[in-house]
Parts: structure tokens; sequence; C-alpha cells
């Protein structure tokens, strides 16, 4: 059952199209949405891509998987900071468990710039971290990438 929801995800992923839908609107009903659509395309891609990404981690039976992922939405320069540092940057951790993606949230802070944190639960599953990372993403075709993904909060411009 595990390998056809990571097949599904994955080819959900990889085949779609950015959707434009407003479910990042529909979550906030207190506040008033002031994404654009193209900010709405990269927090659904963004949340698309960790989704299937952290699955392939956590359900690694089909161990190239994740590598494949990345290749195809990751930029070359990030994927060296994965191979220099010894740790995924995309996680800010060295592998993945099913609570990550439980707890996996990711907000808009501007037109490229996205933050994406987890949790990491105890034996008892009380959290005892967040990881926070800051990804930035470009379109490339019809599609994204992630043009780069750091742990420091970036300068933001407007």
């Amino acid at each position: 059952m595990k390998k056809i929801y990571l097949a599904i995800s994955l080819a959900v992923c990889l085949a779609s199209a950015p959707l434009t839908t407003n479910a990042q609107c529909t979550r906030a009903k207190a506040t008033t949405c002031t994404m654009n659509e193209t900010q709405i395309e990269k927090l659904q891609f963004a949340y698309g891509f960790y989704n299937t990404y952290m699955n392939s981690l956590i359900y690694s039976q089909l161990s190239d998987l994740s590598t494949v992922i990345a290749k195809k939405f990751v930029s070359p320069k990030v994927l060296k900071k994965t191979a220099d540092i010894g740790a995924d940057v995309l996680l800010n951790a060295q592998d993945c468990v099913k609570e990550n993606l439980q707890t996996l949230k990711i907000k808009a802070l501007n037109n490229d710039w996205f933050r994406v944190s987890f949790s990491w639960p105890t034996e008892k599953y009380e959290v005892i971290q967040d990881n926070i990372i800051y990804i930035k993403i470009k379109e490339q075709g019809k599609s994204f990438i992630i043009e780069d993904a750091t742990t420091e909060m970036p300068k933001l411009t407007k």
C-alpha cells in the first residue's frame, strides 16, 4: 500500500502543471488573502514537491526515487550544497520520518521565497525541534524549480 501511495504522489508531482486554486485562502478563513496567483502556484508546487520528496525518503524501498525527484525540481546549485555539507539542505537533516511529513507547513514570504517547516518528535511524540528551511522558487518552463535553499532568513525585497 505504501508503494502505491508513493507512486501516485510521484506521478502527480511529475505530471501536473501548477494548479490555480485558492487553497491557501480557504485555509485562512479569518484573514484576508493577499497572495497573487503566481504565489499560490508556487506554494502548491512547494507543498507537492515536499510531500512527494519526503514520502520517497520515508518509504525508501525505491532508493533512487528521491534523487530522481530532486534532479527534476531542484537546481544543480542546491544539489551541490547537499553534496558539500553531507546533509540534505532541502530538509536541513540527514533523514526523514513520517511525523515530519505530518507536521509539514509552507508559508509564502514574498513572490519567490517560502518558509518550509516541520517538527521532529521524541519517542513519546513530544515536539523537540522545528526544522525551518527557506526556499527560493523560480519558474522553469511550465513548472517551477527550487533555485536556493538555506536555513538563514533571506533578505526579502518586495
